[in-house]
């Protein structure tokens, strides 16, 4: 795709008025590379921040009122009568992206990436004095000029976020594959891995709202607001095969599974007790719990009965330096059995 083709199918995909074709296409450009993914994060922000300041869905009608004062005032008069809504938006963010592509042709370098390999923890303060834990097997990245003229980063993994005050107008905004979070508080962790099914995020103190796609909808885009010891979980789901003699209708896209829950005070190290190295399984998966292990341990794990993922296991670790120790102690519970060769750790069913 050409710039102006692209331009255009970002313009409509984020004002609702693409359809289910032109979104796919969206969503492969956006994927193909980790700058257009931040490409579009911004043109997402700057559509988001031209809105009022009363909290709400993406409105394009006052969106386009808000950018009429822009137009000089003969232009007004005598052009805008040929101009329609959407065009008006098109200009507006072809403007922007014009502005965007040259930022970023100049500062390439000036991206800063923070990464924490398998089996590592990781703690940093931001210029703005935000504290932010990452877990093992996360990226945290952000521009240069982070706590001047925003506050965004842009996260793929964990993380634990304890934000610093700040102006109203410089909000914190935490970008993620398929979602933005803004904090309206001060504490909260975000759990948003590439190999997981679902994502995360626990409020500890104050409030977080999370904005895109939730339902799964190709066209809409909604919010959700996190109050404090909530905790907001969203099952992504795939397209599925549809068995129908239509040729125009072979797939069909499931609602997203999306899970609110309140817990109480003394359960919330389920959540974020892993920056205090405790591991904290309360009904999970072997499947889930797996994955925590891989990621905590550098190991690879390998389950040679598909019906040992869905065992599920209750239990919880403080520092415990091997994996061997946490998993002699999940087999003294369990029906399982494992083996460990180098990083690479086998699970089978107890026969005996």
């Amino acid at each position: 795709m050409d710039n102006e083709e692209i331009k255009l199918l970002l313009v409509k995909y984020i004002t609702r008025e693409a359809d289910e074709q032109e979104t796919d296409r969206v969503r492969e450009w956006v994927k193909s590379h980790p700058e257009n993914e931040q490409y579009f994060a911004q043109l997402y922000e700057t559509w988001q921040n031209m809105l009022y300041l009363k909290p709400g869905i993406v409105d394009e009608e006052k969106a386009f009122q808000k950018f009429l004062p822009a137009i000089p005032q003969e232009t007004k008069y005598r052009q805008l009568y040929k101009w329609s809504k959407v065009a008006a938006i098109v200009a507006l963010f072809s403007v922007l992206s014009i502005l965007l592509i040259k930022h970023y042709s100049k500062n390439v370098q000036s991206i800063r990436l923070v990464s924490v390999n398998n089996g590592g923890i990781k703690k940093i303060i931001l210029t703005d004095g935000t504290l932010v834990w990452l877990n093992a097997g996360s990226k945290l990245n952000y521009n240069t000029d982070f706590g001047k003229t925003n506050r965004t980063v842009y996260l793929e993994g964990e993380a634990f976020f304890e934000i610093a005050p700040g102006k109203k107008t410089v909000p914190f905004i935490v970008n993620t594959k398929n979602y933005t979070i803004r904090d309206i508080g001060t504490k909260f962790n975000l759990k948003s891995y590439p190999n997981d099914s679902f994502f995360e995020t626990t409020v500890i103190k104050g409030e977080v709202s999370v904005e895109g796609n939730i339902n799964n909808n190709t066209r809409e885009m909604s919010r959700i607001y996190v109050k404090p010891r909530q905790v907001l979980r969203i099952y992504y789901q795939q397209q599925k095969e549809k068995y129908t003699y239509k040729p125009d209708d072979q797939t069909t896209k499931d609602l997203n599974e999306i899970q609110v829950l309140q817990v109480d005070s003394a359960k919330m190290d389920k959540y974020d007790g892993w920056k205090a190295d405790l591991l904290v399984f309360d009904g999970n998966t072997l499947d889930e719990i797996s994955k925590v292990l891989e990621r905590r341990y550098n190991v690879k794990i390998i389950m040679n009965d598909a019906g040992l993922q869905n065992l599920r296991y209750s239990g919880s670790f403080k520092n415990i330096a091997t994996i061997d120790k946490v998993l002699s102690l999940i087999k003294g519970n369990t029906d399982i059995d494992y083996t460990i060769t180098g990083n690479t750790v086998t699970i089978t069913k107890n026969t005996n």
